[in-house]
């Protein structure tokens, strides 16, 4: 009989706390092929687009975005960013590197940030912009001299620290990385964490559900996700799913 590991399945996941860094870093360099070039012994991570426009750089600063986005855009087009602080949940950074490395990036067509959250059930806030239904996260577009800003601010209360996290997307940043972080941000779906990475802040805002799941299939899920990106470049589908391993056995508590 094979072993199983506790997994806690959390919502709302924008409070399910940063998970693992590996979830962005793994991917782009193996199916992105992007290239890395830091310092082992540094405490920080740099990743480089094939075409060395793009740089990705996760570095542990105390009061600074942990994760930054920029892109050199060129004569052509113009340069742009993105940051993450410590507490942003990977899956969300993971949507937004995603969709930049998808082969079809720059034929997708411009759309609304607003409208996955409009279609969640987000409301307008006091302060302006757009609010999770329990008022805990908050998205404005902000409009400096003619450029519009997107930032996500996410508290528990007014209070600085108890500010969970934070991201910003800047005025030339394409819509659809805006638009793939609040689809990801407002999908109901629960994240999934191991019990050494649950949220240290927002404990009594989330619902957290435990299941035993296959270790192997644990171990597993980064290796399945960097085989599905890979297909992407490769122009092959994904396997099947009577290829993957078997769905766990539920235990709630």
């Amino acid at each position: 009989m094979s072993s199983s590991v506790e997994q806690a399945f959390i919502s709302p996941r924008y409070l399910a706390g940063p998970g693992n860094p590996a979830w962005v870093t793994v991917p782009l360099h193996e199916a992105a092929g992007w290239s890395h070039g830091h310092d082992p012994l540094m405490p920080q991570v740099i990743l480089s687009s094939p075409d060395q426009k793009t740089l990705l750089r996760l570095e542990p600063t105390p009061d600074k975005p942990w994760w930054r986005l920029t892109h050199s855009g060129g004569s052509d087009r113009p340069s742009w960013y993105a940051s993450f602080s410590a507490r942003t949940p990977v899956e969300l950074i993971a949507a937004v590197t995603d969709t930049l490395t998808d082969p079809g990036f720059n034929a997708r067509a411009a759309s609304d940030p607003n409208e996955p959250l409009l279609r969640a059930g987000w409301g307008r806030a006091k302060e302006g912009g757009l609010a999770s239904p329990d008022g805990i996260v908050r998205v404005e577009r902000f409009n400096y001299s003619g450029s519009a800003h997107w930032s996500i601010e996410t508290a528990l209360s007014q209070d600085p620290e108890l500010q969970v996290w934070q991201a910003r997307f800047g005025a030339s940043v394409p819509a659809c990385l805006v638009v793939a972080f609040t689809r990801a941000l407002s999908d109901p779906g629960p994240l999934r964490r191991s019990s050494e990475q649950r949220p240290a802040l927002g404990r009594s805002r989330i619902t957290l559900r435990w299941q035993e799941w296959p270790a192997e299939q644990v171990g597993y899920a980064l290796r399945e996700r960097v085989d599905f990106l890979s297909s992407r470049h490769a122009g092959t589908r994904p396997p099947p799913p009577s290829a993957r391993p078997p769905m766990p056995r539920r235990r709630t508590r």
